[in-house]
């Protein structure tokens, strides 16, 4: 289970989360993911590659996730 830093859209706070190649849509890449922050409690859109890493992020539940991951 990958382990990955990034930062928050919407409050800018640093998150972390695991993510596995269950929780995206392997057909299309970017695969979309969403994220809930735990210090803002708001829900955002990730685009992962496909070694899971983070290439870009949306301030807004955009479509095409599968699965909606909490942050640590």
């Amino acid at each position: 289970m990958p382990l990955r830093f990034n930062f928050c859209p919407i409050c800018n706070e640093k998150i972390t989360f695991r993510i596995e190649m269950d929780d995206i849509d392997s057909r299309q890449y970017p695969a979309p993911v969403y994220i809930v922050c735990k210090s803002c409690k708001k829900l955002s859109t990730f685009y992962v590659d496909s070694l899971l890493r983070v290439s870009y992020k949306e301030r807004d539940k955009k479509p095409g996730g599968i699965k909606t991951i909490e942050t640590s």
